[in-house]
């Protein structure tokens, strides 16, 4: 356990002095949040609230971002530069290094969500009526869904060009179309079909339920469906390809 906590406090570190994924995982995410709510702070989204709609596809994006930027894209780095190599060669364990990845994600994450949630509540207004602790777990799902999908993307590509692109390339088509600034229901024909089809709808979708409409998996049990899917699969596919040099 101290290992992991030495891990996951070295990750933070790294992390805060790394200023594009700063810039990709939080001040990008709170800045398009904070100007689509300021747009549309009266707006409404079916029976909800747009600032509540937004809310969540903030949270959402924040997600996506640190999986693939702050997880794959820089384990690919990592390995490129023989960070990783030299790790493999001391008693650290694989697992320690990818838990505290993965806990140092969710740190940054769940800090981001709550400052997310203070600031939509308190100047748009955003209302909160879901279950906080359902929440919580629908959370922990996404972020062990995207980080298993990073590092997924990390093994599969052969270097850090190509995994840092290819970051880029999925992440920003999730964080304008998968039910984040926009309702899918509003989108042409095929920007909907494109977007249920990427994993980030699903999540979000949960995610709203849990936090605004307060529903349990029974209600979502379709995006649950697919979000744990994706959570095997990327899981098996890291699993394989993991590599330290």
């Amino acid at each position: 356990m101290k290992a992991l906590a030495n891990q996951v406090q070295a990750e933070l570190k790294l992390f805060l002095r790394a200023r594009e994924e700063v810039f990709f995982t939080i001040l990008l995410p709170l800045g398009m949040v904070t100007l689509f709510g300021y747009l549309n702070r009266e707006g409404q989204v079916g029976e909800i609230s747009y600032p509540s709609f937004l809310l969540t596809g903030g949270i959402g994006m924040v997600v996506v971002s640190a999986a693939f930027e702050n997880l794959g894209a820089a384990l690919a780095r990592e390995r490129d530069d023989g960070i990783l190599k030299r790790l493999g060669g001391t008693p650290l364990r694989v697992w320690t290094l990818v838990g505290a990845k993965v806990l140092a994600a969710a740190i940054i994450i769940l800090a981001q969500a709550l400052l997310m949630i203070a600031m939509g509540v308190l100047f748009f207004n955003a209302e909160i009526t879901g279950n906080l602790l359902w929440t919580i777990v629908v959370l922990w799902a996404g972020i062990l869904a995207f980080a298993a999908m990073g590092f997924a993307l990390a093994g599969l590509l052969p270097n850090a060009d190509a995994a840092s692109a290819a970051a880029h390339l999925i992440v920003l088509p999730m964080q304008f179309l998968c039910d984040t600034f926009f309702p899918i229901e509003e989108m042409p024909s095929l920007l909907k079909t494109i977007a249920q089809m990427l994993p980030l709808t699903y999540f979000v979708n949960a995610l709203r339920g849990a936090l605004v409409a307060g529903g349990g998996s029974g209600s979502y049990a379709r995006d649950w469906l697919i979000l744990l899917g994706c959570l095997v699969v990327s899981f098996a596919v890291a699993v394989r390809t993991f590599r330290w040099e």
